[in-house]
Formats: C-alpha cells, sequence, structure tokens
C-alpha cells in the first residue's frame, strides 16, 4: 500500500499577498511502498502530488511546542478535556487557540504533549483536503531526527534549524552561524542536563567551525552527514486527534449520500404515513360496522343485556328460535348427518357416531390415504384426520359443524 509523505514548509499557508500574486509553493514529497521502502520523491505543487493509499504530513519544527504534563491521579477524564488549560503557562496565548495532542504516557504518569496553532493546523488540513489530500497522520519534524541516549541530534540549515533531545522533546533553532551556536542551543544546555554529545547533520548548508561550536557550549560536537528527510518516526506525536482526528472514508462519503438518505427518509414517512392511515381506516371500518351488528342484535332480541360477540350470539339466538318452533337448524345432528351420508359411499366402514356443541365427529375407516383424499374432495366444509393403518384399513376421523 503506497504512503505519501509532505513535507508543510515553515511558511505556508502563505500571505494573502502571495495568494493575490498566484506564487504556487512547493512541497517537498516522498512516496513510500511496501514495508516503508521509499520509492521516489521531488516537489511540486499540491494539485500535482502522486497518488497513494494513505497521505501523512510532517509539520515544520518551528510551529509545534513540545512540553509534558503530569497526570494527576483521580479525575484524569476531566483533565484531558481541559489539556489546553494545563498547559497555558507555556504559550503565551489563549488556551482556546491552541490544538493539543498527547503521546504516549511514560513512567511516572508522564505525558508528552505538542502544541500547535489550532486556526493554522485548521487553514492547513483544509488546503489539503481542497486538493482531494486527506492526512491520517501529522508527524513533527523534530521528532523525525535520530533519538540517541546522551546525545542531542541538530539539524542544521546554515542560520537555524531544530534539534531533538529526547523521545518526546526538542526544540526550533534560530540564528547562528559557521562560528556561534544558536542562542537557543546554549540556553538548552544551561536548562538541562548537559548531553555527551551534540550530533550535527547537514541540511542543505556547509558545516560550521566545530572546534569554535564546542568551545562555546562546553560539549563535543561532531557531524554525522547529510540530513535525509523524511525519515520514519522512531517515536512520534499524532497531532490528528480530537477535532482533527483523520476522517474515515464513512465520513467523506456520507455528504455524498444525504441527498440519498433524505429521500428513502422522505420515501419511509411517506410510507409510514400511508400505513397508519390504512390502519386508522380499517379501524374505524370495524368500529362501524361492529356497532352496526350490535344495533342489528338489540333490534332482533331487545331483551339482551351483555352483547360481547353480536354475530355468535344472533347465530345461537336464531338456533334456539328455530329449536323452540320446530325447525331444525344447519349444525343439528340429523341436517350435518344428511350433508355427509351421501358421500361417504360403500367403501367406508362406520365405527362410532358421536354429535355434541353443534359438532358430529364420525369415526371410518377407508381402503387407503387415496381414498382419504377423494373423501376430503367430494365434503370440503368437513375436516378428515387421518389415523392408523389397521388391517382392516386407515383409521380416519371426519368433523363436520361449526
Amino acid at each position: 500500500m503506497a504512503q505519501l509523505e509532505i513535507h508543510i514548509p515553515e511558511n505556508w499557508p502563505p500571505e494573502q499577498q502571495q495568494e493575490e500574486a498566484g506564487t504556487a509553493t512547493l512541497f517537498a514529497w516522498l512516496l513510500r511502498g511496501e514495508n516503508g521502502k521509499p520509492l521516489r520523491s521531488g516537489q511540486g505543487a499540491l494539485d500535482a502530488m502522486p497518488a497513494a493509499a494513505q497521505c501523512h504530513i510532517v509539520v515544520p519544527a518551528n510551529r509545534v511546542l513540545l512540553s509534558s504534563v503530569q497526570l494527576p491521579a483521580q479525575n484524569r477524564k476531566k483533565f484531558m478535556q481541559a489539556l489546553a488549560y494545563a498547559v497555558e503557562d507555556r504559550i503565551m496565548a489563549d488556551p482556546e487557540s491552541v490544538h493539543v495532542a498527547t503521546g504516549k504516557e511514560q513512567a511516572n504518569s508522564v505525558m508528552p504533549v505538542a502544541i500547535v496553532d489550532r486556526a493554522w493546523l485548521r487553514k492547513v488540513l483544509d488546503s489539503l483536503d481542497g486538493n482531494a489530500l486527506k492526512p491520517e497522520h501529522a508527524e513533527i519534524e523534530t521528532l523525525l531526527a535520530p533519538c540517541k541516549k546522551d546525545a542531542w541530534a541538530l539539524i542544521w540549515r546554515g542560520n537555524g534549524g531544530f534539534m531533538r533531545q529526547g523521545p518526546y522533546s526538542g526544540i526550533p533553532l534560530d540564528g547562528g552561524d559557521a562560528d556561534h551556536p544558536p542562542a537557543a542551543l546554549q540556553l538548552a544546555i544551561t536548562a538541562t542536563d548537559k548531553p555527551a554529545a551534540i550530533q550535527l547533520y547537514l541540511d542543505g548548508t556547509s558545516a560550521p567551525n566545530l572546534d569554535a561550536w564546542s568551545s562555546a557550549l562546553g560539549v563535543p560536537v561532531t557531524i554525522l552527514g547529510e540530513w535525509q528527510w523524511p525519515a520514519s518516526a522512531e517515536q512520534g506525536i499524532n497531532l490528528l486527534q480530537g477535532e482533527f482526528s483523520a476522517r474515515s472514508a464513512r465520513a467523506d462519503w456520507l455528504p455524498r449520500l444525504r441527498p440519498a438518505l433524505k429521500l428513502a427518509a422522505l420515501i419511509l414517512g411517506l410510507q409510514v404515513t400511508f400505513t397508519m392511515g390504512d390502519w386508522a381506516m380499517l379501524k374505524f371500518e370495524k368500529h362501524r360496522l361492529t356497532t352496526s351488528m350490535e344495533q342489528n342484535f338489540r333490534k332482533a332480541f331487545p331483551d339482551a343485556k351483555v352483547i360481547v360477540d353480536a354475530p355468535l350470539q344472533m347465530s345461537r339466538n336464531l338456533a334456539e328460535l328455530r329449536h323452540s318452533a320446530g325447525i331444525m337448524d344447519r349444525n343439528d345432528f340429523l341436517p350435518l348427518l344428511a350433508q355427509v351420508a351421501p358421500h361417504l359411499g360403500s367403501e367406508a366402514q362406520l365405527r362410532s357416531l358421536e354429535y355434541q356443541q353443534e359438532n358430529l365427529k364420525i369415526r371410518l375407516i377407508l381402503p387407503d390415504s387415496a381414498a382419504v383424499e377423494s373423501l376430503r374432495a367430494r365434503l370440503p366444509q368437513a375436516r378428515l384426520t387421518p389415523g392408523n393403518n389397521g388391517p382392516t384399513g386407515l383409521e380416519t376421523e371426519l368433523t363436520i359443524g361449526k
């Protein structure tokens, strides 16, 4: 999977006058292949970067302040939420104007932090996004320098540069010349434990007077060679945390899907509305029919006190009226038997008859399952249940009635 690394220049984004003049800024870039192996490098404008599956950026040393905070034993979550105020004494700015990223917690609950101007970082990311570049990681240039025990790594650019003092510490350097080291370097040596050596890397410039530097600093200064950027970070802090976290592919696609999602939500809303409307109409119709049946029942039987199921009560009351008038009901024994008898045929052997609660149950024996199906076709209003297959045929139960 290819990875594109872009170095953000110290003076970028440009001032308004430069933007209006149309001066294009050139960015140093490196394209890595599998296992981080460099493939090719170059310089170019943002709209001419090579294609890659992943994008990383390197933030210049002078844009980031490296520091650390002591984590409390309790309420760490609240402390992390107010981290910008925990470093307020180290910045000359409103805490709301800075973005604080954290590194890996160290011994004794010390947390390394990187502080960067929030507005500047947002402008950088917006410019990259405008050129279809979506970085997943923002490394700090200071922490790309080699980190060796008891030695500081200094990248020298002829009139400044930057220095790495430890795994998560380092400073930008400004000023100095071939015979005089930068003042910030001298202050760093007096303010902290003096390193055993300063290992110097040249970045496009000639070597300074090592003897003069060593004498002024009181620390031996040696040259290890040319500075090869960008190097792989041994330890670092990803600035893209919190509000600047790299957006996922799903987040990128969401704005494009929003119209379709809105249309789907509208269709779903209409479907739910129409369904609820149909349900309300059916409920109203059921209520109307139930009320009509109860009214008809009360007209036919005004003495009825309680109506639970008007159709069933109407059927039972009509049956009682027929019986009292000497008229048989369709669910009486003889009418039910008259429905069944003509269709049994000579092949059926009658075993028993049982009439109870307006249901006629006949147990009989049929020759085989084909005879059962034939009888079921002739009596669709009856319920046939085949049983055991005995020596004389297939035992079957026939039920007809309510």
